[in-house]
């Protein structure tokens, strides 16, 4: 049988090499910069976007999981020949971040968000997916300081707003 001592020691082991995948920086709780991710759809629908209200918040602990919770996040959004339009967006995405020496991924492992977009009175929903759409998995640069998080990802589209602050 083995001793209380043995199996705290391997305890204490496990216990580091999981926390050692996350900047201490890193863990707590942040907010985006809802400005950017206007800017970000903007890029992406080739016209102007500006945040109406919501909030996204991200929670990342010392164990590798992360969360994020979209809070009907809203953009009004104006594209060449169209209609100017309400984008919302509301649900979480949950699952592992890895954050150390400055490079940063993460894997989706529960992917919940749902888009919609009201254009002239009319309701039509945006498909997500994990691996196309934003706060999915991804990877990257990262920098953090005090109360300031951001991020760089590595493919051409965004998988992760730039900008968070920290809210604890």
């Amino acid at each position: 049988m083995m001793s209380t001592m043995r199996i705290a020691a391997i305890l204490t082991v496990l216990a580091g090499s999981a926390t050692a995948e996350v900047d201490p920086c890193v863990v707590g709780t942040w907010q985006a910069d809802l400005s950017e991710l206007a800017a970000i759809m903007a890029t992406q629908m080739q016209g102007t976007a500006t945040p109406v209200g919501g909030m996204v918040i991200m929670q990342i602990t010392p164990t590798n999981t992360v969360r994020i919770d979209v809070d009907d996040m809203a953009i009004r959004v104006k594209v060449p020949n169209a209609p100017e339009m309400n984008v919302t967006v509301t649900g979480y995405s949950t699952g592992t971040m890895r954050a150390e020496g400055n490079a940063w991924t993460a894997t989706s492992t529960d992917y919940n968000l749902v888009g919609a977009a009201d254009i002239m009175g009319t309701r039509m929903e945006i498909p997500f997916s994990a691996a196309t759409g934003m706060f999915g998995s991804g990877d990257g640069t990262y920098t953090c300081a005090g109360t300031n998080l951001t991020f760089q990802t590595s493919s051409a589209a965004p998988k992760i707003p730039p900008t968070w602050t920290r809210l604890d």
